[in-house]
């Protein structure tokens, strides 16, 4: 189909997304609430309600990040619109839980910085996005994640260089505990690593995969999470439907986990799931999130010079927090 001239982009399409969030929740024009029940994964209402937030902060972010870059003072738009349902699986782990996180994990980093109410994500991520020497954890060098005192250390992510770090830093919880060795991770830590879809095609990633079973065939404990973000684009390739599921759902050492990422009370439920297997099991998961990406690959780019107009249109109208707040006025 030929391109629509009149199709926005940018900062426009923010202030259309957004227009579109107001109008369907005054109309409740919203998608069906989650079937989990507070009393089933244990959430109080008002934990609920922290983790909507981070997820609405964590879409403000995004949406400033474009109107900074549209007034040239900002040097990244790669945003988390769509992914933001990672707010749950933070608030499913300890503040000591190390987290190497995916550049669309925005909403985790918001929601872990919970954990010390003194901390300022909105400062800080912004600062980040501005290149600013009062970043806490880049000080301008690059826009990442990252906060010593959150227990994140920052990661640029883009080609999974960080899965085997996250992987090393696992196996020391237990190695530290064995030579009597002091340790900022309790020995009941866990390790979290999440990712795109097309960043376990990467051999970095392919590694720490392998070297993760091989360390369970050895009966050694790995108490990691990994966390695959899946939107089914990498860039502006698609990535087959089942290729996740079908490649990671049958590993024999590598305990597999699946959850719409559109239900945050199914994704809470799925990541204390994911908690008990590697806090308490000492055995690594695949926590397989489904998500949708949402405004582009970066905010700048066009998207209908590799997706249909119906494509964009039909995820748009799919937007996680549409089924968050559904959930919440249920």
């Amino acid at each position: 189909m030929s391109k629509p001239s009149l199709f926005a982009t940018g900062y426009a399409r923010c202030e259309l997304l957004h227009q579109q969030f107001l109008q369907r929740v005054q109309q409740q024009a919203l998608p069906p609430s989650s079937s989990v029940l507070l009393s089933e994964v244990g959430l109080s209402s008002s934990k609920v309600i922290e983790i909507f937030t981070s997820q609405l902060v964590s879409r403000h972010l995004d949406y400033a990040a474009r109107k900074l870059k549209q007034d040239n003072k900002s040097y990244y738009t790669i945003g988390s619109v769509g992914h933001e349902g990672s707010a749950a699986i933070a608030g499913a782990f300890r503040l000591t839980d190390m987290a190497f996180l995916h550049y669309r994990s925005g909403a985790f980093m918001v929601q872990r910085a919970s954990f010390l109410p003194e901390l300022d994500p909105i400062h800080d991520i912004l600062a980040s996005l501005m290149a600013l020497k009062l970043d806490p954890i880049a000080q301008g060098r690059h826009k990442v994640f990252g906060h010593s005192k959150l227990y994140v250390p920052p990661q640029t992510s883009t080609i999974a260089s960080h899965l085997p770090k996250a992987l090393g830093v696992a196996v020391s919880i237990k190695r530290a505990q064995t030579l009597k060795l002091e340790s900022p991770l309790p020995y009941d830590s866990v390790v979290l690593c999440s990712f795109g879809d097309a960043s376990v095609n990467h051999a970095v990633a392919l590694s720490a995969f392998n070297t993760a079973e091989w360390i369970v065939r050895h009966h050694y404990p790995l108490p990691m999470v990994f966390i695959c973000e899946d939107n089914g684009l990498g860039v502006s390739v698609k990535t087959p439907q089942d290729w996740i599921e079908r490649q990671y759902s049958n590993r024999s050492y590598l305990h597999y986990l699946s959850v719409d990422g559109h239900d945050v009370m199914a994704v809470y439920a799925a990541a204390k799931k994911a908690e008990k297997i590697a806090r308490h099991e000492k055995r690594p998961v695949f926590l397989h999130i489904k998500c949708v990406r949402l405004l582009g690959h970066a905010g700048v780019d066009y998207e209908l010079d590799y997706r249909l107009l119906e494509e964009v249109l039909r995820d748009e109208s799919n937007d996680p927090l549409l089924y968050s707040a559904s959930t919440l006025i249920d």
